[in-house]
């Protein structure tokens, strides 16, 4: 290893092609892939003068021999998030019922403990209600064509779901063992066309199919319509990594409703605050403060914490916690009881692929009771997106039920991040 390192250092090899160089000498991959990153972790303890023993430490193995992938690439070793749990949930759902501990990985002291009274206050209810009502994963790529009479003509044949839908419904699915293609959604403007292609991708978050997938569609499609040229593969309509209406109004990846009856009493126990001050201050914080700060779609009190916490304990794509956030929280007075629930229109989560499969993201979610493929092809991923969506929604009610309650909130993260 030392003359590899030497050659990294002189420049004579670059630092990406360590594992392949490795593997040709060793012919095991999986060493290949944890003496590179010991290689290139070495190289930065010389270029910086420091040594770097958590993080090596901490390596966590994401190649694939049979397929002979890095998992990520330029790998050094691994970066820690303190891991804890909160529950049991006890939820009621389309794709989950029974009570869960929940993983959450999170720096923020205060957060497991707001999260564990919202839960406790759940559960003195009878538990919560979640509704799974779209599944679908979209990406929009983008044609011209000549002009705008062809451009509505294309538009208008696709969205007939005819021959043409047909053919490229054929061609999108024909690499796929599960994804299947629900539905294009033309938008026109002049002579261009965002088409979103809307995907069910089993228990993959699906974003990378989606992509493959979409790209055959369109191959087809420009082999119908020579004039038709591709300009991009995704264009920005998806809409991917980026708080945006349209993922509210059509969905993307799950949308989840969710619902808990309270009755006064615990609300007044727990909280020390009466149901109509929580209404008041959902309709006052949420919807009111929101609105003139100018909020896109994240009508709440803090569901990220949360869907961060659970998505980096679950190992899911962090970027997406951008949509995946974009939720409204509801509080309103029935029969003297508080109903409390929010609506997630596009929570983007996986049990397959990506960081799912690794180490403690897969022993998180075996907590769950959803890691790897479900029973039916989207099961596992539709059962995340319930218990993600639930726990949020607790921690939400929490944040409401202290905040109403005068200074509770800044006591409380004093004196849990600080100490007394």
């Amino acid at each position: 290893m030392d003359a590899i390192y030497n050659d990294l250092k002189n420049g004579k090899i670059k630092s990406y092609n360590l594992e392949t160089i490795i593997f040709e000498k060793t012919g095991n991959w999986e060493e290949a892939n944890t003496k590179a990153a010991k290689l290139r972790l070495r190289f930065l303890e010389e270029k910086t003068g420091k040594k770097f023993e958590a993080i090596k430490s901490h390596y966590t193995d994401t190649s694939d021999s049979e397929k002979n992938t890095t998992g990520i690439e330029q790998q050094i070793g691994g970066a820690v998030v303190p891991l804890g749990f909160a529950g049991p949930l006890k939820i009621n759902g389309d794709y989950v019922k029974g009570e869960f501990y929940i993983p959450v990985a999170t720096n923020e002291a205060a957060l497991i403990a707001g999260l564990s009274r919202g839960i406790s206050t759940v559960n003195k209810s009878g538990g919560i209600k979640t509704v799974l009502k779209h599944d679908g994963m979209a990406r929009a790529p983008l044609i011209e064509t000549p002009d705008i009479e062809y451009a509505k003509n294309v538009s208008d044949e696709i969205k007939a779901k005819g021959e043409l839908f047909q053919s490229m419904k054929v061609e999108a699915e024909k690499e796929s063992r599960v994804t299947k293609l629900i539905e294009i959604q033309p938008f026109q403007l002049g002579r261009f066309v965002h088409l979103r292609f809307v995907f069910q991708t089993g228990d993959s978050m699906g974003m990378n199919s989606a992509t493959r997938y979409a790209a055959n569609a369109i191959k087809f499609l420009i082999t119908k319509y020579p004039e038709v040229k591709l300009k991009s593969l995704t264009a920005n309509l998806c809409s991917d990594k980026k708080n945006t209406h349209i993922n509210v109004l059509l969905g993307r990846g799950k949308s989840i409703e969710t619902e808990v009856i309270i009755p006064r009493e615990i609300i007044e126990k727990t909280y020390g605050i009466k149901i109509e001050d929580l209404v008041e201050l959902n309709q006052l914080k949420n919807n009111q403060g929101s609105a003139l700060a100018g909020t896109i779609s994240g009508f709440n009190a803090n569901v990220a914490n949360t869907i961060a916490a659970v998505f980096i304990a679950t190992g899911q794509d962090a970027a997406q916690i951008t949509e995946s956030a974009s939720a409204f929280t509801r509080a309103e007075i029935k029969d003297d009881k508080l109903i409390f629930g929010c609506t997630f229109p596009c929570l983007e989560v996986a049990t397959v692929g990506g960081g799912a499969g690794f180490k403690t993201a897969k022993e998180c979610l075996e907590i769950l009771g959803c890691s790897g493929p479900g029973k039916n092809p989207g099961d596992n991923a539709r059962k995340l997106a319930e218990i993600i969506a639930a726990a949020a929604t607790a921690q939400d009610l929490n944040l409401l039920g202290a905040e109403a309650h005068g200074y509770e909130l800044a006591d409380s993260h004093i004196s849990l991040a600080r100490g007394k």
